[in-house]
């Protein structure tokens, strides 16, 4: 008997797929297995890759803020309901406590090259990665207010927002001197935090309206407002947007070219996501919605989170639409705080086992092919559509171009 043209492993793969070969039910079996592999292998791949959640504080205790350096590996963080300090300093090797004395800290922002921190009763003091050094601020004789928030970019001089009683006022300070307070454009408006872009050429206040919502129900309403000034004089203040909805948690500058000549600022609130254009006109994106937490990246893609929800959203500069991300129940927190440093996108909340833990990702590992299921699925794909033709070819060359 002649010996088969073809090798013997393509003889034995032809039997299995001959339409009478009783061997046909094996493939029909693999075939139904791989349907089912398939869905949970797409179901998977849905999952952005990469997530991870990490416990970080004791029970009970929430953050309120969280502020990188530059270099994105130390970090200043605000805790409230703490036992002892609310300021934490996190580095490469953990977290430590950082003794504030007998002040009690409220805000948090960084500087060229450090951090700022103020607080109650005329609070404010420089902080370089080891100790607190305290600012001494003038009030010309008067009470000192509680600081409830600054900008500055050089430590020295920059803006603060001041309360006393209900009233929030906006003032400059430089060299020590703190300029005369201005109140915001509408009485009812409380501002909460001010925000300076690196190029120091805009100043942007954020705050809400205690006439868009029921006070029983927590601040309501967006507004924001710019801020024109001399450091060390008077600023004055220019309403740019005041609307009902929930409070805006998040306002990020935005790169030079990033997101366009003509986007400044993005923010983001309880029921609405914002540009801030630079002619001073404000526009919502449209499909976005409302978040909890949101940050912005080192390539201009705005993240944001919904509380406890087992998605993220992710929108780039040329605003085609809104990306959603899935993320697993297990690593899932009740984010409130949004950051991004050294390449990771990072949200503070609670997680499942009750602690405040992080949530972090690398957004390329998307883009990674041994970390993201939908990207070795289609390199899976490739290989056996490759190798289908492959075999087909040398099937058909082995029979001289003729059907076998």
């Amino acid at each position: 008997m002649a010996e088969p043209l073809a090798p013997s492993w393509l003889v034995t793969i032809g039997e299995y797929l001959q339409e009478e070969s009783e061997k046909q039910w094996f493939w029909f079996s693999v075939f139904i297995v791989t349907l089912l592999v398939g869905a949970f292998w797409l179901e998977a791949s849905l999952t952005l890759p990469g997530v991870e959640e990490s416990p970080m504080l004791g029970e009970g205790e929430t953050i309120e803020q969280v502020q990188w350096n530059d270099d994105g590996t130390e970090a200043l963080i605000l805790v409230d309901r703490a036992d002892n300090s609310p300021l934490r300093f996190s580095t490469s090797t953990g977290l430590s406590v950082v003794d504030p004395g007998n002040a009690i800290p409220r805000y948090i922002s960084t500087t060229d090259s450090g951090w700022l921190v103020s607080g109650d009763d005329g609070y404010l003091a420089s902080f370089n990665g080891n100790t607190l050094n305290n600012i001494t601020l003038n009030w010309d004789d008067e009470v000192a207010p509680d600081i409830i928030s600054v900008a500055s970019n050089d430590g020295d001089s920059g803006f603060i927002i001041t309360k006393r009683s209900s009233l929030t006022q906006l003032h400059t300070f430089a060299d020590g001197e703190v300029s005369d307070g201005t109140p915001a454009p509408v009485d009812s408006t409380v501002m909460t935090s001010v925000h300076l872009s690196k190029r120091g050429h805009l100043a942007v206040v954020i705050g809400y309206d205690t006439a868009l919502g029921n006070p029983s129900f927590g601040p309501a309403g967006e507004v924001i407002i710019r801020a024109d000034a001399v450091l060390g004089e008077a600023p004055a203040l220019y309403l740019l947007h005041h609307g009902a909805g929930g409070e805006i948690h998040s306002a990020y500058f935005v790169d030079e070219g990033n997101w366009g000549d003509d986007v400044e600022m993005v923010i983001a609130g309880g029921t609405s996501t914002l540009l801030l254009l630079s002619d001073s006109s404000i526009i919502d994106l449209p499909g976005v919605g409302g978040s909890t937490a949101a940050t912005i990246d080192e390539n201009g893609i705005f993240w944001l989170a919904r509380g406890d929800s087992l998605e993220i959203l992710s929108i780039s500069s040329d605003r085609a639409g809104v990306q959603i991300h899935k993320i697993s129940s297990s690593v899932a927190v009740d984010a409130t705080v949004g950051t991004s440093a050294d390449g990771e996108v990072q949200f503070y909340g609670t997680g499942v086992d009750g602690y405040v833990g992080v949530l972090s990702f690398d957004p390329a590992d998307s883009d990674d092919v041994s970390q993201s299921l939908a990207l070795f699925g289609d390199l899976l794909f490739v290989i056996l559509v490759i190798s289908c033709f492959v075999i087909i070819g040398h099937m058909f060359y082995v029979n001289e171009l003729k059907p076998w």
